[in-house]
């Protein structure tokens, strides 16, 4: 019903018609989301194995309310990020990167579908060799994506836990 009250409407008043040639404005591209997300996995991964290892156990030797509560907002929130990096990433594959990108770098292909690969491992279990995993795939997109760019990189450590080295773009330059 909608569709058909906008197409008369779009005759009546003949509405210009827009297009673009990507989901953004180019020039936006930046792996740092996917990065920062992939901590966050990586972060969400450690404290929930935290929390399991020091949680008090009721008399009864169950886990009270405020354990479920906790540990259901970690998981959604490591899902969560595990998506955002499959999305990211998946956003400057398909609209950034070309045939002359993928040229000159034949491993990009297969990087992306690692990170797919481990992002949804990362969101199927607790699993911290996994959460490692998915940082370091993603300062080696980063890395690659700077490098078409022709920017620079250096690596320091995240500043927030778990404080794993992170690439960065070298804007001094």
């Amino acid at each position: 019903m909608i569709k058909n009250i906008i197409k008369k409407a779009d005759e009546i008043l003949s509405f210009e018609t827009a297009s673009a040639h990507c989901d953004i404005p180019c020039g936006i591209y930046d792996p740092i989301t996917a990065q920062i997300a992939a901590m966050t996995v990586a972060r969400m991964t450690d404290t929930i194995v935290e929390l399991e290892e020091h949680e008090v156990k009721d008399h009864n030797g169950t886990r009270d309310l405020h354990y479920n509560n906790k540990i259901s907002r970690m998981i959604e929130e490591k899902e969560r990020s595990a998506e955002i990096v499959k999305h990211e990433v998946r956003i400057i594959w398909g609209d950034f990167y070309k045939a002359p990108q993928f040229e000159a770098h034949p491993e990009l292909h297969k990087l992306v579908h690692d990170i797919m690969l481990v992002g949804s491992k990362c969101k199927q279990n607790v699993d911290v060799e996994a959460s490692r995993e998915l940082v370091a795939k993603m300062n080696e997109f980063a890395t690659t994506f700077y490098k078409i760019k022709g920017i620079n990189t250096y690596t320091a450590t995240y500043h927030c836990k778990p404080n794993l080295e992170m690439v960065y773009p070298d804007l001094k330059a």
